[in-house]
């Protein structure tokens, strides 16, 4: 649906494009600071003269003398401690808010805390086989062993050409990333995700392989911005270098080894390094213990061997994705048994009365409960006439919304994630409108499979939602195009129980699961449902 499209592309903002334009307006601020102040010299003069002029400000002016030659001080753009050490300040205490806000959002366990697990448990929806070796890829392009020898080679090159800073700054970059991760991972402790898909021992806040990898190639990304390459290859560059920072972020998430949070903090000490390391880069005045540095090797061996250190630590990288060793899947939580009578009379006291949006926003309530197995629901549904949906990847979305778009039919089109109990529907059931058969309008149900089963044979107790799409519009919340539901929720609990009763299922009971109630899903649309759950148990 098109909810779905705005869902991924929301995540796509602010997992790749966000994270990618901070980086870049670091950089270009950093890189650009002088030429910047220099335009802008021919305006600020007569603009600062003019100011001067004021009574209140010459007031201001005698009156703290001092004050006014720091400030001075501050923006005098050939001065290395004056516009570049502003420049890289600011930068530096931006990224300490960035990572202070990261950590009280963690302590007070906000929304951030919530988009954590959700996410998490959301990522098992995209993953398959070719994804996974690719995210290994692209995981190990940050890890130490490879980012060791990436520096090591860089530093090589730069003796080679007689740039010393350059190659003592890619060095103090891999050894202080590294620092603060071991010292921050020892202070803070934070929990890795239990279900992994690769074996991690160490603590989780921060991702090491982010904060590595984010000033490591934000440092070449710097470089090359300063270089005198030709414009388009130094754009794409950049490009590559910055979208395979955000790369590697994303699959410490995919391989389920962290939290977005832990990538948040990730990001935010990096935009807290790379500014200091390009200043000690840039900085003018002598360095004795850098500018000194002797290697005893040629200047035509030390660039074979950083060539060579280069090209073997793509092959290390490449090599390390083949050799992963996979975590086998712990076999699931054991079902509590659940009287028969007491399930079809009670609505049991410990599972959520209403589904949710990604940060917890409350939605439909829980309209219908299913006892069967999950062979059972797919074929009593597929009886009925219903598909089941497919996986709401970002492809099969973006073929969705054109099928919406277009007014076409798509009978499996993939549906927005909602969560009971933090976890996604585990299964998605669809079925087209017969009097206008195209994905605008629709009926679906979403299922949840709970703690619970009930005996004999410990069948499975599933808890679902139901709602029916009328159309496409503006979403009242999002201000966007979406799908839009009818508000009748109970009318459509009422179509998927005549469709599956009349496949075979049994209508057991009906259960309160919540007061009458109005309120509203994800996009703002209006819903009003007496608050009942209707019992099938499936044949």
């Amino acid at each position: 649906m098109l909810a779905a499209l705005i869902f991924y592309a929301f995540l796509f903002l602010t997992c790749v494009i966000a994270p990618v334009a901070l980086i870049l307006i670091v950089l270009l601020l950093l890189d650009h600071e002088r030429r910047l102040w220099l335009r802008l010299m021919p305006l600020a003069g007569p603009i600062g003269g003019t100011l001067a002029d004021w009574p209140v400000v010459l007031g201001l002016l005698k009156r703290f003398p001092r004050t006014t030659l720091f400030l001075r001080h501050r923006v005098a753009p050939h001065d290395p401690w004056g516009l570049p050490a502003t420049i890289a300040a600011l930068g530096i205490l931006f990224g300490m808010w960035f990572f202070v806000g990261v950590l009280q959002d963690i302590a007070a366990k906000d929304p951030l805390v919530t988009l954590d697990l959700r996410l998490h448990n959301t990522v098992p929806l995209f993953r398959t086989a070719g994804m996974t070796g690719f995210m290994l890829l692209l995981t190990n392009l940050g890890s130490t062993p490879v980012l060791s020898m990436m520096c090591l080679g860089i530093a090589l090159l730069a003796i080679a050409r007689d740039q010393r800073r350059l190659a003592a700054t890619f060095i103090l970059a891999l050894a202080g990333t590294g620092l603060i991760s071991t010292t921050s991972k020892a202070l803070f402790g934070y929990a890795r995700p239990s279900d992994a898909l690769i074996g991690v021992h160490e603590a989780s806040f921060p991702s090491g392989h982010l904060l590595s990898g984010a000033v490591v190639y934000g440092l070449l990304a710097a470089v090359l911005l300063s270089s005198q390459v030709h414009r388009r290859l130094r754009a794409l560059g950049m490009t590559l270098l910055l979208l395979l920072i955000v790369g590697i972020g994303l699959s410490r998430l995919y391989l389920g080894v962290h939290w977005p949070s832990d990538l948040l903090g990730s990001l935010a000490l990096a935009l807290m390094l790379i500014p200091a390391l390009l200043f000690f880069l840039h900085y003018d005045g002598p360095v004795r213990w850098i500018d000194t540095i002797r290697v005893p090797l040629s200047a035509r061996a030390m660039n074979v061997a950083g060539g060579i250190l280069l090209v073997l630590a793509l092959g290390v990288a490449a090599a390390l994705a083949r050799q992963a060793e996979f975590i086998p899947l712990a076999p699931p939580d054991p079902l509590r048994p659940i009287d028969a009578v007491v399930l079809t009379t009670t609505f049991p006291s410990d599972l959520p009365r209403r589904s949710e949006d990604i940060i917890g926003g409350k939605m439909e309530p829980i309209s219908l409960v299913f006892v069967g197995s999950e062979s059972d629901l797919v074929s009593a549904f597929t009886r009925a006439g219903w598909m089941r949906a497919d996986l709401p990847t970002p492809v099969r979305v973006v073929a969705e919304a054109l099928a919406a778009f277009r007014n076409l039919p798509d009978p499996s089109g993939p549906a927005t994630p909602a969560y009971v109990a933090d976890k996604p529907q585990a299964i998605t059931f669809e079925k087209p409108d017969a009097n206008s058969p195209t994905i605008r309008h629709r009926h679906h149900t979403r299922l949840w499979r709970t703690h619970y089963c009930v005996s004999p044979g410990c069948r499975a107790v599933w808890v679902a939602t139901a709602s029916y799409d009328v159309g496409v519009g503006i979403s009242p919340r999002l201000h966007l195009p979406t799908h839009r539901i009818d508000p009748a929720i109970d009318t459509e609990r009422a179509f998927v129980v005549a469709d599956l009763t009349g496949a075979g299922a049994t209508q057991e009971g009906v259960v309160t699961v919540l007061l009458p109630l109005r309120g509203t899903n994800a996009a703002g649309d209006l819903f009003v449902t007496d608050g009942r759950a209707v019992v099938l148990v499936l044949p």
